[in-house]
């Protein structure tokens, strides 16, 4: 049975490198990838200004009364040099001229009308030199670069309004099972309400891809092939399938990827939970067969789906992370590798997970919590606390 790490593989060698870019606004980049690197187009900061609220004096001011003779306030020009003797009240964030020198607030008293005596000689570090945080032409953002709120803020100090970004991956995502109901109705004996569509449309939303379509199709091959055909149209990058990919009666999704051009090149790999699944390829569109239980469709996004959709966005795999286990449920040994849901969290720096109770791969209890999957190889047995194993935070 194919490995975790063969599927890994297999979509890195499979899934294309981003190629369309689009120009975007600043309000519209979070969570959007770079594409062309951020370069100052002049130095930062720009001029020479002062870091605090002062008073402006010549850098070699012999006297120790000086006479006020204006104020300067940020967005004003540089005011000329002082004469000897003379200061100039200075606002933080003001341009100032060149063998200036500055002087505190809290560093001066008042000496009589229009006059204030310098306890200190004025000190450089209150001022910021032009250049000193970067140079003109300095690569200050490289890319690719997955954008946040900090990086947003740079573009904006930059100038940069309309960064380059690669283009959204686009997904099509088709939902099996008579059994489901919409969520606000209520379930029918042998019905189940269907979560796994607002499951995918929120983790496509925090992984920023665009959900072209989205239906639930029941368990009639004709109508399921129809609609992978019609969702085909729309040149997905991805083609998303929510359960039909085991070896049941009803689950067509193999045998209607093929007639419709896709080479299956996986239908099972040794992970838990998630046993069935489907990888398969039809020229620039990748095909994932999820199982249908929540559970394994969460862990199986987050460990395949999420990988296809950043390398198409141009960003590399999810780190992996060593965390160490604190007390929770005893995580038991099986045959096959097990990503097992955690909390993870610090304590003093170091990062912990705590594993968190699943009974089967339709128990959704646990997941509120789970901000991780922690990485169990097949047949190891856990002991928490202090165990230290590989970890996928997000």
């Amino acid at each position: 049975m194919t490995t975790v790490n063969q599927v890994f593989a297999q979509i890195d060698s499979l899934t294309p490198q981003p190629g369309e870019t689009e120009a975007i606004s600043l309000t519209q980049a979070m969570h959007r990838v770079l594409r062309e690197p951020a370069m100052t187009s002049e130095d930062q900061p720009p001029f020479d200004r002062s870091s605090t609220d002062g008073y402006l004096v010549r850098a070699d001011e012999p006297a120790k009364k000086v006479r006020l003779i204006s104020t300067h306030s940020p967005g004003q020009s540089a005011p000329p040099l002082p004469p000897a003797g003379s200061a100039i009240r200075i606002l933080t964030g003001s341009a100032l001229p060149k063998h200036a020198g500055l002087i505190m607030q809290e560093d001066t008293r008042p000496a009589g009308a229009d006059f204030i005596e310098l306890l200190k000689k004025p000190d450089p570090t209150l001022i910021r030199l032009q250049g000193s945080h970067s140079r003109k032409g300095s690569i200050l953002l490289p890319a690719p670069s997955l954008l946040q709120p900090g990086s947003i803020t740079l573009l904006a100090s930059l100038g940069i309004t309309q960064p380059k970004v690669s283009r959204l991956p686009r997904v099509v995502h088709l939902v099996t099972g008579e059994e489901l109901v919409d969520p606000d109705q209520n379930p029918a004996h042998g019905q189940i309400r269907d979560c796994n569509s607002i499951l995918i449309r929120t983790l496509l939303t925090s992984f920023s891809a665009t959900l072209v379509t989205q239906q639930r199709v029941g368990d009639d091959r004709k109508l399921f092939r129809q609609a992978c055909r019609l969702s085909l149209a729309t040149q997905p990058d991805i083609l998303l399938l929510s359960g039909a990919s085991s070896v049941g009666d009803h689950d067509h999704a193999g045998s209607v990827l093929e007639e419709l051009g896709f080479t299956i090149l996986l239908r099972q790999v040794s992970v838990r939970p998630g046993k069935p699944f489907i990888l398969a390829q039809n020229n620039n569109t990748l095909a994932f067969g999820l199982p249908g239980n929540p559970l394994s469709h969460f862990v199986c996004f987050h460990l395949f789906v999420r990988r296809a959709l950043l390398r198409l966005s141009g960003l590399p795999p999810p780190p992996f992370l060593s965390a160490t286990l604190i007390p929770g449920v005893t995580i038991t040994a099986n045959p096959r590798e097990t990503w097992w849901p955690c909390h993870l969290g610090s304590d003093e720096g170091s990062l912990t997970a705590q594993p968190l109770p699943w009974r089967d791969s339709s128990d959704l209890s646990s997941l509120a919590q789970t901000n991780g999957l922690l990485r169990v190889p097949a047949g190891q047995e856990a002991r928490s606390p202090c165990e230290v194993l590989p970890t996928i935070p997000w």
